[in-house]
């Protein structure tokens, strides 16, 4: 649970938030965060909430009783308000969240509203939507010799999954057939620009609920990829003022009794164990989560944000590697950078830019964090841009031992440089135009003016550079010259300071390439020395989406972090 407190209460209620399922809740992540702020400076207490085995809750997907594990996560927050003061509760979920918002408004007395926003009501063609969302993707299979086949009763969700268990319970929820109103005042927000769902508004209305419906902009935009996510902020302008106004007239704040919160929070996990895991801050910029070993701290791992994913990572996969970490005695903080998900953008700067130029000092304060809490030897890993930042702070000469490199799309960021034509993106159509060339159907394409040869000419005229100046910046690192942006003299530099450099690659991520041509013979000598290691995972995709790929990259990450 997240609270968001109203410096100066203003109503006797409290919003309690409920995020959508799995990439959808990543997605939305930081505009929740804002709806609590907001909640707030309106002077209502504000809970975002992860379900149990959602978010940096314990448990995981395929856990029992998900459903009925949810909606008492609703139940626990609604109680923890009331322990602070609240007198009404106000429930605010999205899609999914709203579903199981509503579920558990209905078994309670105190829910004074109700704000369902694009709500799922229907739990089959919700499903129904999960799996065709999870047909478009087209990931590849496990192409391992000892691959197991996908269990029939796991349906995955873009990195997540639902029990056949799960799959059941919410196939049997349908709101439009609703009983009991499980508010007085009900807010449907709808999606702008798709016909309206009158179905379950007037069967609430039927029951007596006060019901009001607005289509309004900003929930597309607020469930794109994490680096695109926005705010939607007429959402969540209606939301507040629909919540500030639904306290019953002459109610105020009463003083809150006593609530037992621990700073830190036992988690149990496999085998009976019990984990110690808070939420830290390191300044009114830095919000993270911390896990610790039950051991003596020799040693802490920094996790840093994957492109614009909050402190779970890719498909949840931080958590799970932070838990195992923990377990075997490592101090881990799963980090925000200033700006991404739960933490806020440094004075003049803005929020959601993944290569921030605050990064690597955001990185330094971890560092002195963990060297604070007692770690005596620290790695940074990161997928993508973790893993960037990771590099370059310790270039910038921060107290770091070993980096730990995943899927890296650039090794030399430069602010506004074109993407249409970044190595990165170079080297993909590179790779993939020399895959078509295997195939009889490309060859036709390319006889009937199918295939954009001016951009195939730019693309192969960008490689040709790409790797000419490889070359020579490999035949003249000897020399005194200023070469530029040069990854090989860097690796070099960093391996003299006994900074251990590993990578971890999936086969088709355009990242292997890269290292191997802009490091140069530098890569090739430090590999001969075991100064730097190299994994590579054939299959996944950027982010490990596939459920089989989880357990491969958690492998090559904490056999990265102990070799």
């Amino acid at each position: 649970v997240c609270l968001h407190h109203p410096q100066a209460p203003a109503h006797a209620a409290a919003m309690i938030i409920v995020p959508p399922f799995g990439y959808e809740a990543v997605c939305a992540r930081r505009a929740l965060r804002h709806l609590g702020e907001d909640a707030a400076r309106a002077g209502l207490l504000a809970l975002r909430i992860d379900p149990d085995g959602t978010g940096n809750s314990a448990g995981g997907d395929l856990d029992g009783d998900r459903v009925e594990a949810w909606i008492a996560s609703i139940h626990d927050a609604c109680n923890l308000a009331r322990s602070r003061g609240a007198q009404h509760v106000v429930l605010v979920g999205v899609r999914l969240g709203a579903l199981l918002a509503t579920l558990a408004a209905g078994e309670r007395d105190d829910v004074s509203a109700l704000v369902a926003i694009a709500p799922v009501t229907r739990g089959k063609a919700w499903l129904r939507e999960c799996r065709m969302l999870q047909m478009s993707l087209d990931l590849e299979a496990d192409p391992s010799e000892d691959a197991k086949p996908s269990d029939p009763d796991v349906q995955e969700v873009v990195g997540f999954a639902l029990s056949a268990q799960t799959r059941e319970r919410l196939a049997g929820v349908n709101l439009d057939m609703s009983t009991i109103p499980p508010a007085p005042r009900v807010l449907v927000i709808e999606r702008s620009g798709m016909p309206p769902d009158q179905a379950w508004p007037k069967q609430l209305a039927a029951l007596g609920a006060e019901v009001r419906c607005e289509q309004l902009p900003g929930y597309a935009e607020m469930v794109l990829d994490p680096h695109h996510a926005q705010v939607p902020q007429a959402i969540i302008d209606a939301t507040v003022a629909f919540a500030a106004g639904a306290v019953p007239p002459g109610s105020a704040p009463r003083p809150p009794v006593s609530c037992e919160l621990r700073q830190r929070t036992g988690l149990p996990v496999a085998d009976g164990q019990v984990l110690d895991e808070e939420a830290v801050r390191l300044d009114e910029c830095l919000a993270g989560i911390a896990t610790y070993p039950h051991s003596s701290i020799e040693r802490a791992v920094i996790l840093l944000n994957s492109g614009a994913i909050g402190t779970i990572g890719p498909n949840r996969l931080y958590v799970e590697l932070a838990r195992r970490l923990s377990g075997s005695g490592d101090l881990v903080l799963r980090l925000d950078l200033s700006g991404i998900a739960d933490s806020p953008a440094r004075a003049g700067a803005t929020e959601n830019t993944v290569y921030s130029a605050h990064a690597v000092a955001d990185v330094g304060k971890a560092v002195a964090w963990a060297r604070q809490a007692g770690a005596r030897e620290i790695a940074v890993a990161g997928l993508c841009s973790g893993g960037y930042h990771a590099l370059k702070a310790a270039l910038a000469g921060q107290a770091i031992d070993r980096i730990v490199v995943i899927n890296p799309l650039t090794f030399h960021y430069v602010p506004g440089m074109a993407l249409d034509y970044s190595p990165s993106k170079v080297t993909e159509d590179v790779n993939r135009y020399a895959e078509s060339m295997r195939s009889a159907n490309s060859w036709k394409k390319l006889l009937r003016g199918e295939v954009d040869l001016l951009r195939l000419l730019r693309v192969l005229a960008h490689r040709a550079r790409m790797l000419l100046a490889s070359k020579l910046k490999d035949a003249l690192r000897g020399l005194p010259l200023n070469l530029g942006e040069d990854l090989g003299r860097d690796l070099l530099g960093l391996a003299r300071r006994g900074v251990a450099l590993r990578f971890v690659f999936s086969a088709s991520d355009p990242g292997l390439a890269m290292l191997r041509e802009q490091g140069g013979s530098a890569v090739r000598r430090l590999i001969g020395r075991k100064q730097l290691g190299i994994e590579v995972i054939n299959g996944p995709d950027h982010t490990f989406t596939a459920r089989w790929a989880h357990e491969p990259l958690l492998r090559a990450v904490i056999g990265a972090l102990h070799r």
